[in-house]
């Protein structure tokens, strides 16, 4: 015999899942496309704001740079990277969100090995108001 599923508590099984799949990817695509993914990563979303926190995955090159005064070109490196990676990243987002990214913003802290990744995304449709919501 077959139980029947409770609609709301599967809905929160997925929406709690949703930062989880959006870390895995979006930690997945930096190990892709840097050869070095993070060792850590936690995305959160709060309404129309995903912002993804990765910790380490600097490459050895890259340290090497920064800790001999050559910080500008590992965050010129990483800017290139990152604008490689947007379009996946956005479609990572969108796919696990079931929404369309309306911006994103990338940033690196070298000294803290930290990288964010953030994504705004478009009003639902059913929420009637114009701009970012919230």
């Amino acid at each position: 015999m077959l139980e029947e599923s409770d609609p709301e508590a599967v809905a929160a099984e997925t929406t709690a899942s949703r930062p989880l799949e959006i870390s895995n990817a979006i930690s997945r695509l930096h190990k892709d496309f840097v050869g070095r993914g993070p060792t850590n990563s936690r995305t959160t979303i709060d309404g129309n704001l995903v912002v993804c926190l990765l910790e380490g995955g600097y490459t050895r090159a890259e340290q090497t740079l920064t800790a001999n005064d050559k910080s500008d070109v590992v965050h010129a490196g990483r800017l290139g990277l990152q604008g490689a990676m947007r379009q996946a990243m956005i479609a990572a987002v969108e796919q696990t969100t079931g929404r369309r990214v309306h911006s994103f913003m990338s940033a690196n802290d070298l000294e803290q090995g930290l990288q964010v990744e953030v994504f705004v995304l478009a009003p639902e449709q059913d929420e009637g108001a114009s701009g970012l919501g919230g």
